[in-house]
């Protein structure tokens, strides 16, 4: 059986491509998610190794301690310390086109060792008036940059070299280094926020951080290695998430390429029926011929996987291009093995369903009967579960938009499973009416094609359905997505309409508080109507505990921002009142007429929900501006503060622009400014969702053209013989090609309705009156999908449409 199964391989070398391309496909899909994964690590890692390079002891403050020369000059006379730097990375904006850009700077290390950075060009500062910036800020020897210290001055610096270092993958590395003198103007104070010391040769890290606890107690103080660890777990929680992000996608493409396989194989099983038959015949037993399928499909899906694996490389390049931080490509062993094990373990599966329908055939009915039986139509069972599901997929949806929004979500995606499956399910009993339609549709253009392409379609709906399915797979998902995000866009959009009143946001760059006058110069120009200042701080509110809130010039709130009011009225704050969030009240139990103890006591007016708008955010509390005094705490202070300006519609940016140019740290935006701050994410979000979908899609119209392949090999006969009774060969390839864009349609159009009733119930289930999520279909992207399908459909056909095209008529005619 071994030899025959090797000799089988070498017979049938092109059909076995085909199902191999899939497996290819599928398995870069997942190499390229892991790669991305561990290059995600990767830079988290390469990051914390240079924030923390040559460091044996790291000392951080505890709560209420401080970091201070003194302590940095007694750690110094420690036994065993090698040398001692007092770390700290200060907020120093950069100058760049006439507008405040954020950046940060350090002090230079004088310990080389204790450099968290690689000289790259030129040398390192030795000035006060001098400055070292990382290479991607673009900056080079010999040019000046201007920065603002934390009130609002100048200074200028002169550019003497730049250095490197791995991004700063959410850890926060400064992009300037400058003396102690150059940092001083840019400090608020002197202090450090951690001190990173390295041993004496001889002196273990344990034992100096032994000795340094006791030198300076009151500290925390661990070992570089775990400091190290620390910050990798602070930054772990991001990578993670995008880890399960791209090993969703990961699985999608399995779930697809599996369809595929399955396909394949069943076509190919079914295609040699009368040679396994032949095998039973001649003494071979079921199990060895469900075995010579199996080894079959392991040998092809072992070459296959490997070619994936590689091919995952490419993907995760690709999907890296234009990334700041460069494009990495880290091969592990484990993703090695776990995309291998990945790809011969589903091709053996989706192998072993139609391996174990082929040893259920008896050998003399599969030498008599034709390839294609009752077999082909759909039974009972599978209309049965089509039914259970589709009553699943309909009461889990009509249960969620009854429920709240966690619960209403899960059920939503029960929901969508549910019909997702459903719609798998009936797909060989749609196969027939769908087709016939389209033939109908396509007959007045196409002419017999259209017509010939429906019969062969609707020859087996088993293998049109289960072909089509990948593609409604693929599809459901990216129309999901895409119709969630626009509804996201819209509901954003309308929040920011209805509750931000105000024309323009006038925020600073450094968070610096806003001049008192800027107001009244403001209310100057022509066509400016109302001017209110908004303010966000840290407030107690007596036994509750301290929270985030905002403050508000409260006879304007009704003018420049209107909250959605839950309960009580909110047309205008006055001292003594409270306004509280729909979080808050949640959180404490308070309502409308509570009095909260405060410093001075407060009356719950109203509770709200709204939009977390840039520069409008209302945070959980509201209160009149009189009132921030009263309630902020000792040392607290304003982190976020705003000019909200209500203008006449004939007053444009540029008007304030002007009237601010004075100051480069102001900046202005306006509600479009607004939205497209809000929307950015959802962007980004929703490419790179596209260009893994894209991947997954892909895997789907290889399926269609492995298909139609193996199809156009079963129909050699009957191909020669409408060429001999007048069909042209273009005529043959119109007619393949034609059947290509009947499937691809059929598992669109499946794919998208799925998609598209999904979006409309998490759209349901996730909006708020604050902040909306709109049932808005995005015509022009869906559009796209549903063309792209389309076009792509004949590309995909196109090699099997010639290759019947190109086929003999006489050798054709004597096909077995």
């Amino acid at each position: 059986m071994l030899r025959t199964v090797i000799a089988g391989l070498k017979a049938r070398p092109k059909r076995l491509l085909l199902s191999a391309v899939a497996i290819a496909l599928g398995v870069a899909f997942v190499s390229g998610s892991l790669i991305l994964a561990d290059s995600l690590h990767a830079g988290v890692r390469a990051a914390v190794a240079y924030q923390l390079r040559g460091v044996d002891v790291d000392v951080t403050v505890k709560r209420g301690g401080d970091l201070d020369d003194a302590t940095l000059n007694k750690l110094r006379q420690v036994p065993g310390v090698a040398a001692a730097e007092g770390r700290t990375t200060v907020g120093a904006p950069m100058l760049v086109d006439g507008h405040a850009k954020d950046a940060g700077a350090m002090v230079l290390p004088a310990d080389e060792r204790l450099r968290p950075f690689d000289l790259a060009d030129g040398r390192l500062p030795a000035k006060a008036d001098e400055v070292a910036t990382a290479t991607e800020t673009g900056y080079s020897p010999g040019q000046h940059v201007t920065v603002f210290d934390p009130n609002g001055q100048q200074h200028q610096y002169t550019v003497v070299g730049t250095f490197s270092r791995p991004t700063d993958a959410g850890i926060g590395a400064p992009q300037m280094v400058l003396t102690v003198e150059g940092a001083r103007p840019l400090t608020a104070g002197g202090g450090y926020h951690e001190i990173a010391v390295r041993a004496a040769p001889g002196v273990s890290d344990t034992e100096l951080v032994d000795r340094v606890a006791r030198a300076v107690p009151g500290f925390d103080v661990v070992t570089g290695e775990q400091a190290a660890a620390q910050l990798l777990s602070n930054a772990a929680p991001d990578s993670a998430g995008l880890t399960k992000f791209f090993t969703a996608f990961a699985v999608l493409a399995m779930v697809v390429a599996a369809l595929v396989i399955v396909n394949s194989f069943t076509i190919l099983v079914t295609q040699r029926t009368r040679e396994l038959a032949l095998l039973r015949c001649v003494g071979a037993g079921r199990a060895q011929v469900f075995a010579s399928v199996l080894i079959e499909a392991v040998v092809v899906g072992t070459v296959a996987s490997v070619v994936g694996l590689f091919s995952g490389l490419g993907i995760a390049a690709l999907l890296q291009l234009g990334n700041p931080a460069g494009v990495h490509v880290p091969l592990s062993a484990r993703t090695a093995v776990e995309s291998l094990a990945i790809g011969v373990l589903v091709t053996a599966l989706a192998a072993a369903l139609p391996a174990r329908a082929a040893t259920r055939v008896a050998p003399v009915e599969a030498l008599r009967t034709p390839l294609e039986g009752k077999a082909a139509r759909a039974g009972k069972l599978r209309t049965v579960g089509a039914v259970l599901a589709l009553v699943v997929g309909v009461g889990a949806g009509a249960v969620s938009l009854g429920a709240d929004q966690d619960t209403g979500a899960a059920l939503v995606v029960v929901a969508m499973v549910a019909l997702l499956v459903a719609a798998l399910a009936v797909g060989p009993l749609l196969v027939g009416p769908v087709v016939r339609v389209m033939s109908a549709v396509f007959a007045p253009a196409l002419g017999q094609p259209a017509k010939l392409a429906a019969l062969n379609a609707d020859r087996n709906p088993k293998r049109t359905a289960a072909t089509a399915a990948a593609l409604t797979i693929g599809l459901a998902v990216v129309s999901l997505v895409t119709t969630v995000t626009a509804g996201l866009e819209a509901g954003q959009s309308r929040g920011v309409d209805q509750q931000v009143l105000a024309d323009f946001t006038i925020t600073n760059a450094i968070g610096k508080r806003l001049p008192d006058n800027l107001a009244a110069t403001l209310g100057h120009i022509p066509g400016v109507e109302v001017t209110a200042r908004r303010a966000s701080f840290t407030g107690e509110l007596g036994s509750y505990g301290g929270f985030g809130m905002t403050a508000i010039q409260g006879d304007a709130l009704g003018l420049v921002l209107r909250p959605v009011v839950l309960s009580g009225s909110l047309d205008r704050l006055g001292p003594g009142e409270l306004a509280i969030s729909k979080q808050l009240a949640t959180e404490t139990g308070l309502k409308v007429g509570d009095t909260v103890q405060a410093k001075v006591p407060l009356r719950i007016v109203a509770v709200y929900d709204s939009q977390r708008a840039p520069g409008a955010d209302l945070e959980l509390a509201l209160v009149d501006f009189a009132q921030q005094p009263a309630i902020t705490p000792d040392g607290g202070t304003t982190y976020d503060e705003s000019l909200l300006v209500k203008t006449q519609s004939t007053v444009d940016s540029s008007r304030l622009e002007q009237a601010l140019a004075a100051d480069p740290l102001f900046e202005v935006n306006s509600h479009s400014d607004i939205k497209a701050q809000l929307t950015k994410p959802l962007q980004g979000t929703l490419n790179l969702l596209w260009a893994l979908t894209a991947l997954a899609v892909l895997i789907a119209f290889a399926g269609i053209a492995n298909t139609l392949s193996l199809s156009v090999l079963e129909r050699t006969r009957e191909s020669a013989l409408l060429r001999a009774l007048g069909l042209t060969r273009g005529g043959l390839r119109a007619t393949v090609m034609t059947e290509s864009v009947f499937v691809a349609l059929l598992g669109a159009v499946c794919g998208l309705s799925v998609g598209i009733v999904s979006a409309w119930l998490l759209a349901r289930v996730a909006s708020t009156d604050a902040e909306p999520v709109l049932f808005s279909l995005p015509w022009p992207r869906l559009a796209i999908l549903l063309a792209a399908a389309v076009l792509a459909a004949p590309l995909a056909a196109l090699i099997p449409a010639r290759r019947a095209a190109r086929q003999s008529l006489t050798a054709s005619m004597t096909e077995q």
